[in-house]
């Protein structure tokens, strides 16, 4: 109840910020986003990333200082082959899907760097499952059986994230960036286009 509470909250007040930048007499500005995880969100010893995680973002400047807009992130992770439970040689398989709202706060240190901070709201969908690792078959097991991950855990989650970047004009219209925060990946590096 409280998490709905939350995102009912914020949804008020990015409704208030559009409607605001909306009567406003300064021109938004767009920003489209990608970026390369440098650190999985779900790394740990033993795992190995199928692939760097990747993320998108979409951006409005509602003021010169203040920007809201969507991220999308994706990963997918595969754990090294391991004996779990009950002698089954098997791996774990997580493709991890991030939908997210930020608002972010800027300031302009030279003409060229400029940093931000911020937050996001967003909804972790989790789809987690085992394989053995000789046939390669989804692996199924018995309701009370142990087993490496909890199967009956939410595959979708409300999360809540802060975060902090930089960025450095390199064109007219093309800058870089670097991030740290918790999303798809605690650390980001990419590029972002103006419109």
């Amino acid at each position: 109840m409280k998490s709905h509470f939350v995102a009912l909250l914020l949804c008020g007040a990015l409704a208030n910020t559009l409607t605001l930048s909306a009567q406003s007499s300064t021109p938004s500005r767009f920003t489209l986003s990608t970026a390369v995880g440098l650190v999985p969100t779900y790394y740990k010893a033993g795992e190995n990333s199928g692939m760097l995680p990747l993320s998108w973002r979409l951006g409005i400047d509602v003021s010169k200082n203040f920007t809201i807009g969507t991220f999308f992130g994706y990963s997918a992770t595969t754990s090294k082959p391991g004996i779990f439970a009950e002698g089954v040689d098997s791996y774990i398989t997580n493709n991890t899907k991030v939908f997210g709202v930020r608002a972010e706060i800027k300031k302009a240190f030279s003409e060229r760097i400029q940093g931000y901070g911020g937050s996001m709201i967003a909804m972790h969908y989790a789809d987690v499952k085992e394989y053995s690792s000789k046939s390669k078959a989804l692996v199924t097991r018995a309701e009370d059986a142990p087993t490496p991950f909890n199967p009956n855990e939410k595959k979708g989650k409300l999360t809540y994230s802060a975060f902090i970047g930089a960025t450095v004009k390199v064109v007219k219209r093309i800058d870089l960036f670097g991030e740290i925060g918790y999303g798809i990946s605690l650390a980001n590096l990419g590029v972002c286009v103006r419109i």
